[in-house]
């Protein structure tokens, strides 16, 4: 069986290479075609529905979910972005237009240098 390319495909392997020319590191876990023709990504634990990509860098980590220009995140898509987004993570959802827009560009750009760390008070002064 010839394995079909996901509509996500095209975009995801350009995200992927903006983040190598940035220097940040990725996390994608590969989905398969199944005999039946279905895509699954085999995890453990609460795994399913893990946003597509993970992405660090020195000033910090995005996990983002790629789209189509149509696409919707599954109920276990939406429910990660949740349990992410109360433990403080950055979580969003990217589509081709947000490549084209240069917003993927600018929220990679701001996790490539090191956070801005507050300095402490100095007494006296």
């Amino acid at each position: 069986m010839t394995a079909r390319r996901r509509p996500e495909d095209d975009f995801q392997r350009k995200v992927l290479d903006l983040c190598k020319l940035l220097h940040l590191h990725t996390a994608h876990f590969r989905p398969a075609m199944t005999a039946a023709g279905r895509w699954i990504t085999p995890v453990g634990g609460d795994g399913k529905g893990w946003p597509d990509l993970t992405i660090v860098g020195p000033g910090g980590i995005l996990f983002r979910e790629l789209k189509s220009a149509t696409g919707a995140r599954s109920p276990q898509q939406r429910q990660w972005a949740e349990w992410l987004t109360e433990a403080g993570q950055d979580v969003a959802v990217w589509k081709p237009r947000d490549l084209d827009s240069g917003r993927i560009a600018a929220e990679l750009d701001a996790i490539r240098r090191p956070a801005a760390r507050l300095l402490p008070a100095v007494p006296g002064a």
